[in-house]
């Protein structure tokens, strides 16, 4: 929702004389979207980052369940 409103208010024209009235001057529709495809590279990214839990429960991974002796 956020980013669905960001991306109205960056999409403007950086020319202050074609924006949509009552808007200010954004950084334009073409470097929104390479803005907008740059945070989803990084977020493909990090998620390949996070390791798989090959079926295990969380409980296992963290071995919060294991006593020490």
């Amino acid at each position: 929702m956020v980013s669905a409103f960001g991306f109205l208010y960056a999409a403007e024209s950086n020319d202050p004389n074609k924006t949509d009235s009552g808007y200010p001057p954004g950084i334009g529709v073409r470097n929104s979207l390479i803005v907008l495809g740059c945070i989803n590279f990084f977020g493909m990214l990090f998620t390949l980052l996070v390791p798989k839990s090959k079926g295990k429960l969380l409980e296992e991974i963290s071995k919060e369940n294991e006593t020490s002796t």
